[in-house]
């Protein structure tokens, strides 16, 4: 199975909250039609990430599954599917779009309906300059994920999303090398520990081995809550 995924920005001018509303209300039961659609939720950035130093990078991931790339390219000429293309421009600015797999790292929680009440966040990842989409994936899945669950105790659910490798042949090549998503029980639960002024952090291997497969720099990410359309 196939996940896409379109990281979404509102259209100038619109609320964060008749952004959420439309997409829910309006535009997501117009998709939610599409034919060979297996699961769909929409993640919608969480309110008070705005009032932030930080806001959101994108203000939503639209997040539908389908059994193949073949099966994904037939929705997408489905009448359904197309319907939804000129409703998108009435509250999207943007979207930049990926396929791909799922690799289940902590795999509890497995269904939306379980995992309703938590809260999820995601960051994007760019690979190290001159490394390979497969080294990165690799080092990714089988070295990096380990520290991750080592020293996150707080996760309930840990699933990378790995772009389709041949996607990036394509005239629009992912825009991001890979996706975590990581479910947490609550906001405080999701936030990094606050240390005292001055304190240095503690010694981290996660932090660490980042180095070793993604680009430096700032690290895109967001909170936000899952809104189910299709479970």
């Amino acid at each position: 199975m196939i996940k896409f995924i379109g990281l979404l920005t509102r259209k100038e001018g619109m609320s964060v909250e008749d952004f959420q509303r439309y997409w829910r209300e309006v535009h997501g039961p117009i998709m939610a039609r599409t034919p060979g659609m297996r699961r769909y939720v929409q993640s919608h950035a969480v309110p008070e990430s705005y009032a932030g130093p930080n806001p959101p990078p994108f203000d939503g991931l639209a997040e539908a599954w389908f059994d193949s790339r073949a099966a994904f390219e037939a929705a997408q000429r489905s009448p359904q599917w197309q319907a939804g293309t000129p409703d998108a421009r009435n509250f999207l600015a943007s979207s930049r779009n990926l396929l791909t797999t799922e690799v289940p790292i902590i795999d509890a929680y497995a269904t939306p309906l379980e995992r309703q009440s938590m809260v999820k966040y995601v960051s994007f990842l760019t690979r190290k300059e001159g490394m390979s989409v497969e080294a990165f994936q690799r080092h990714w899945r089988d070295v990096h994920a380990p520290l991750i669950v080592a020293e996150l105790t707080a996760l309930r659910r840990y699933v990378q999303c790995h772009p389709l490798p041949e996607t990036y042949a394509g005239a629009s090549p992912p825009p991001f090398d890979g996706i975590p998503e990581a479910w947490y029980e609550s906001m405080e639960a999701a936030r990094p520990a606050r240390r005292p002024e001055g304190q240095p952090r503690p010694p981290s291997a996660m932090l660490a081995d980042a180095a070793n497969f993604m680009k430096a720099g700032s690290l895109p990410s967001m909170i936000v809550r899952e809104v189910i359309m299709i479970e």
